[in-house]
């Protein structure tokens, strides 16, 4: 009868020592009762005469060490020998990394195993599974339809977005518990938590750490007082941004071009559709090309602007603050950015320089 599989799983970040990385795996493999208290496990050669010692070669043994690329390449490398220094065909080393294989040296031989990273539908499968118990699975499923439409294309970190949903679950389901709404009124749950969709979005593109709801306000204010520092006509940048990434491009010359009036104010009354403008606040900001950007902002500033090196360069000042999330390498002709502010910050910011911005978003009530 086979023995039960001996493994150790280290995370390579906390190894900043040769003892660090080898004393937890001998304890994993060997056992606390079989390691002296005061043993000290200093360099490979004492971790390599302990395995043959502890004669694991009859032991099926698998070692695991994530994030290895925190390791040094000495230290990749011995590991990656280790079955053949150990003399066992039973002990197996895997290492974890989100580094390309390409990046490490190639003077030991590996097999790479290449995961790639989650779609949005197995996304919501794997969020799925953490349906709380007390609520309909169905239920469950349309709020992350929402979720993973407002959050996939900024985070795709699995433990992240698990942390994001607990928390704007439990403020989806917040009129339900007071009794102002009912599980079937979707659309007005989505509503409610519209805010709190878009001040979150703005904490991760900020690379903010939410802990819960009580920290929301926080994380606001100092995004919003960010963004009223900004000079002249990076507030006109930002404003337009916001419209770029709100409106769809097919409404830039009904709203933008001259002589179009009668045909603008179609779009602000009450009997335009409220379908769309909602969608388009739970999915979030959507994505617009530099070309666009600077379209809308000479079309929405009111004085003849010369576009200079340094007036350009105040897009990219957006995009390090945060305000504006640059997408890309970098490498395509046409930036693409999204905007990452809220409706409220960038409706003071326009009051600031006495712009209407409600003027130019459709459906805006």
């Amino acid at each position: 009868m086979n023995k039960a599989v001996k493994s150790s799983i280290i995370n390579s970040v906390c190894c900043y020592t040769p003892r660090f990385l080898f004393e937890p795996i001998l304890k994993d493999l060997l056992g606390n009762e079989n390691i002296d208290s005061s043993y000290r496990c200093e360099n490979f050669m004492q971790f390599l005469n302990a395995l043959k010692n502890a004669n694991i070669q009859n032991q099926q043994t698998v070692i695991v060490l994530d994030r290895c690329e925190m390791l040094e390449c000495e230290q990749i490398t011995v590991f990656a020998k280790l079955q053949e220094l150990v003399q066992s065909y039973q002990l197996c080393v895997i290492l974890v990394s989100q580094v390309s294989p390409a990046k490490f040296n190639d003077d030991f031989a590996y097999i790479p195993v290449v995961f790639e990273q989650y779609n949005s539908t197995e996304l919501g499968e794997i969020l799925l599974l953490d349906c709380p118990t007390d609520w309909n699975t169905d239920f469950y499923k349309n709020f992350l339809n929402v979720f993973i439409g407002s959050f996939c294309g900024s985070c795709r970190d699995l433990i992240e977005l698990k942390h994001l949903a607990n928390i704007v679950f439990s403020k989806y389901i917040e009129p339900i518990k007071d009794g102002s709404c009912v599980e079937s009124n979707q659309n007005l749950l989505y509503r409610k938590i519209i805010p709190t969709i878009q001040c979150l979005s703005n904490s991760v593109y900020l690379g903010t750490s939410i802990d819960s709801l009580d920290s929301l306000s926080n994380i606001k204010s100092k995004f919003e007082m960010l963004a009223l520092d900004l000079p002249y006509y990076a507030k006109y940048f930002l404003i337009a941004a916001y419209i770029a990434s709100f409106n769809l491009p097919k409404y830039d010359r009904r709203l933008f071009v001259k002589g179009s009036d009668k045909r603008k104010k179609r779009f602000n009354t009450k009997n335009s559709k409220k379908t769309e403008n909602t969608t388009s606040d739970l999915v979030g900001p959507k994505i617009f090309s530099l070309d666009r950007l600077l379209a809308i902002f000479y079309a929405i500033i009111d004085e003849n602007t010369n576009m200079t090196a340094n007036l350009l360069a105040q897009v990219n000042t957006l995009a390090d603050l945060g305000l504006l999330v640059r997408l890309g390498d970098g490498k395509l002709d046409t930036p693409k950015y999204k905007c990452s502010v809220s409706y409220d910050c960038v409706n003071n910011i326009a009051r600031t320089v006495k712009f209407n911005i409600n003027k130019y978003l459709i459906d805006s009530n």
